[in-house]
């Protein structure tokens, strides 16, 4: 009896906790061995101090926007180019081949961008208007300060045989992005020139699914020239927070008014649209008398909830610098 009974104190309780861990082992995937501290995902991202990640980048308008920076849409990182020659985007031939060269900026000091794709489109000339696709071609960007930084991809591009103008959309698609919020960059130029005032027309659409109400905001922000590397290597700490604000407030839209005697009118001056319906907005700028050289306006559109839909930089000649 003594037998019998210690084979059932030992050995019924070790039979059921084998058959407990097999009946857990076979709910999570047969006889695999369990990592307790692993993600039951199919998919696992992979984000770990020492995965370096890639952070391509582009000048993108709506992105700088929504930092509450000033924007100019004539983009520095797309440039038009006829037999090698930059071509203003505003002053574009119907029906002819130009050279669209893309300039690309990778802000990670660890990891490259290879081969990423970078898409090129045109839309007419406007806000939200519909995107016609030209091409995909890869680009590779170096880390910063290497001899691959920036990186460059070109284009040919055959304009439409509608006279008109035009926007060039540049849209980097990587596959890994330390932020995917700025690889969108757009040129949205025009030029008029100033024998009496001058009028502007673009397109406004409502690109998205509900009704909206927009408005306009005009400002004469064009980007600065670069500042001059400092003198000192290590600035102080309130050295360095001060210029980082000066650089800052150079930037914000309030810093950048119309210069005095400009006047700029705008109609419709707050359309309301539904989704898809689009509308011809007008633009008239007015310079001061016996004005004379080269003046840019931005014109901005926000909806009723100050969401950015998009904007065209005019720029105002005189007839001397024309």
């Amino acid at each position: 009896m003594a037998v019998l009974r210690a084979l059932f104190s030992a050995w019924i309780p070790a039979l059921i906790e084998m058959a407990q861990r097999f009946c857990r082992r076979w709910r999570l995937g047969g006889d695999r061995r369990v990592d307790q501290k692993g993600s039951r995902a199919h998919c696992v991202p992979i984000d770990h101090p020492a995965f370096c990640r890639p952070d391509p980048l582009i000048y993108d308008q709506y992105y700088l926007i929504g930092l509450g920076l000033a924007v100019t849409w004539d983009n520095p990182d797309i440039e038009v180019r006829r037999g090698g020659v930059p071509v203003p985007a505003g002053k574009l031939q119907a029906d002819t081949d130009y050279e669209v060269r893309v300039r690309v900026w990778n802000a990670s000091m660890d990891a490259v961008v290879v081969k990423m794709p970078v898409h090129l489109s045109y839309l007419s000339f406007g806000m939200g208007t519909v995107s016609h696709p030209i091409d995909t071609r890869p680009v590779s960007v170096g880390v910063i300060g290497s001899a691959s930084q920036p990186g460059f991809v070109s284009f040919d591009w055959h304009t439409p045989h509608e006279a008109g103008h035009y926007c060039l959309q540049a849209l980097l698609d990587p596959a890994d992005d330390a932020n995917f919020a700025n690889n969108l960059g757009q040129k949205n130029t025009d030029v008029g020139l100033a024998q009496s005032p001058v009028t502007f027309q673009f397109e406004l659409r409502n690109a998205t699914r509900r009704p909206h109400r927009y408005r306009f905001t005009v400002d004469a922000y064009t980007i600065p020239p670069l500042s001059p590397c400092r003198d000192e290597r290590r600035p102080t700490e309130e050295a360095e927070k001060a210029e980082q604000k000066q650089r800052l407030a150079a930037h914000l839209p309030s810093a950048h008014p119309l210069p005095p005697g400009w006047k700029v009118e705008i109609t419709p001056d707050q359309p309301s649209l539904t989704p898809g319906e689009q509308v011809t907005v007008t633009a008239i700028a007015t310079p001061p008398a016996g004005w004379t050289g080269r003046q840019p306006l931005n014109v901005n559109a926000f909806d009723e909830g100050d969401r950015a839909s998009g904007g065209v930089t005019l720029t105002v000649l005189s007839s001397v610098e024309a």
